[in-house]
């Protein structure tokens, strides 16, 4: 199963569902800015990602959140501040098979294929 987690104006999620409606590879789009996350989710991509290629730092979100919830994101309620502000994690996130890709680009492409193989 891959699911595709992101943002429905996001222009690298629409990239990323382009190319594999193109590919004729069946997906479900995971909007978490209209769904909410759980907890058990966000902290299996933590410790599967990696916190730090999660996070969106040179985003808008991040730039404009207030200094006491950036100094929370590296610390034990960085779950609950996710969870407030998805889009501070980079996008798409996508899910096969419980692998995670983070982005979309020629690299993750290729991944991809690999993985559906």
């Amino acid at each position: 199963m891959t699911t595709l987690y992101g943002i429905s104006n996001c222009d690298t999620c629409r990239k990323a569902k382009n190319w594999f409606n193109e590919n004729r590879i069946t997906f479900d789009f995971f909007d978490f800015r209209k769904n909410e996350l759980t907890q058990t989710k966000i902290e299996t991509w933590i410790d599967s990602i990696g916190l730090d290629r999660l996070i969106n730092r040179r985003g808008t979100t991040w730039r404009n959140l207030p200094d006491e919830l950036r100094d929370k994101i590296d610390g034990p309620e960085n779950v609950d501040v996710l969870n407030q502000f998805p889009t501070l994690m980079k996008r798409p996130i996508i899910e096969i098979d419980d692998h995670f890709l983070v982005g979309f680009d020629a690299s993750v492409v290729k991944q991809i294929q690999v993985m559906k193989m």
